[in-house]
């Protein structure tokens, strides 16, 4: 697909019609996966030994499903190309520790996007339980979820989907800024940022000045980010 084929191609995209295709698109992939409920629903706090516990990992391979569901999504609407990394320690910027089964890169046609990268692993011995997700090239790290798995922090999978395109679409939709390196970053999906190191004592007003000048493309602080996909 050429340049002006791709524009003329996305024209009229926006974010409800890639959501309703990644929709369209997790109704096969999560045929398997079935959705559960917030085990905690009466805000009642859980038990104390579900803290130490997962009795059902398999049901988190839900997030695997849902990261198939949106590279189709992405695929299928002209947005990006999907590529398996041969190498998944390659993918990331910084090693993470976790020994990844698979790694895919999805890269977008607009030259000034970056690539959103999800890596899959094992959770108890349950294959793609765990997904990570990241952006550029190398990746640097975005959102892992679950981020602890226990029965305890289980919200539901209304709560981990929720998070999931919340992270994705962040990448997708240009709005997605990682400064630093590991230990030291400033990161932001659009509706809100997380700090640690150097910039957790940063004033308020200092953060949103970084922000804005990551995303004007003057940051001296080894910015990540990019232009939306369409």
């Amino acid at each position: 697909m050429i340049r002006g084929e791709w524009s003329s191609y996305v024209r009229g995209m926006d974010t409800r019609t890639l959501l309703d295709a990644v929709a369209e698109s997790f109704a096969r992939t999560g045929a398997t996966t079935p959705p559960w409920p917030d085990p905690h629903p009466d805000m009642g706090g859980p038990l104390e030994e579900e803290y130490s516990r997962c009795l059902d990992p398999g049901k988190y391979r839900i997030l695997g499903a849902r990261a198939e569901a949106w590279a189709q999504a992405l695929t299928g609407l002209g947005l990006a190309v999907v590529e398996e990394v041969g190498d998944p320690v390659t993918a990331w910027r910084e090693p993470s520790g976790n020994d990844m089964d698979r790694v895919l890169r999805l890269r977008p046609f607009r030259a000034q996007a970056v690539p959103l990268v999800l890596g899959f692993r094992a959770m108890d011995g349950v294959p793609g339980a765990v997904v990570e997700i990241g952006a550029g090239e190398p990746a640097v790290p975005a959102e892992t979820l679950p981020q602890c798995g226990c029965d305890a922090c289980d919200g539901g999978s209304d709560e981990f989907i929720e998070d999931f395109d919340r992270h994705v679409l962040a990448v997708v939709n240009g709005e997605f800024v990682h400064l630093g390196k590991k230990g030291n970053t400033l990161v932001s999906t659009g509706d809100g940022w997380s700090a640690s190191g150097e910039f957790a004592g940063r004033r308020r007003g200092d953060i949103e000045g970084l922000l804005r000048d990551a995303r004007a493309g003057r940051s001296r602080h080894g910015a990540v980010h990019g232009a939306r996909w369409w």
